[in-house]
């Protein structure tokens, strides 16, 4: 494989793109549970492109002492009725509320399909490739599309360890 990547590529992606990365493509073994800055070394040491500007795999990778954790992310939405003589479930253009485990907010995704509101919403809610959309609590498919009055959730398989 002539795969090289420099620390300035691997630090704009996520810790989990680089995990999955390490375990699908590049078969590193034993990062999953790891923090980014020893992902990079990984990667770094195998795969990294050897010039002069780079770090030395014996330099310690500097982080903040604290970091502080995101404790929550509020969002805010309005309905708004923009033909009000169009049948019901077209009358107005409104917000639907998503949620994913914890985390949960009010998007104005009306209109869309399960599957691109899990492909937008995969970093804002934490949301797993392999989760299943439940609307109004009941299983859909992944083409359903979001009516009015909807109620998204996104629920992870049991069961099935993550990157």
């Amino acid at each position: 494989m002539g795969t090289t990547f420099t620390r300035e590529q691997l630090n704009t992606m996520t810790s989990k793109e680089m995990k999955r990365m390490c375990v699908e493509d590049l078969k590193i073994a034993g990062v999953t549970k790891k923090p980014k800055e020893v992902v990079i070394e990984a990667i770094m040491s195998k795969y990294g492109a050897k010039s002069s500007t780079s770090t030395p795999a014996s330099t310690p990778v500097l982080t903040p002492a604290v970091q502080q954790a995101l404790s929550g992310v509020e969002f805010s939405g309005r309905s708004v009725i923009t033909k009000p003589g169009a049948p019901f479930g077209q009358r107005a253009t409104t917000t639907i509320h998503v949620s994913c485990g914890a985390s949960s907010g009010n998007f104005p995704v009306m209109g869309r399909s399960v599957k691109q509101i899990g492909e937008f919403l995969r970093e804002v809610l934490n949301v797993d490739r392999l989760s299943t959309g439940l609307v109004n609590g009941k299983e859909v498919d992944a083409e359903y599309i979001l009516k009015q009055g909807d109620n998204l959730e996104y629920l992870k398989p049991a069961g099935k360890k993550g990157c």
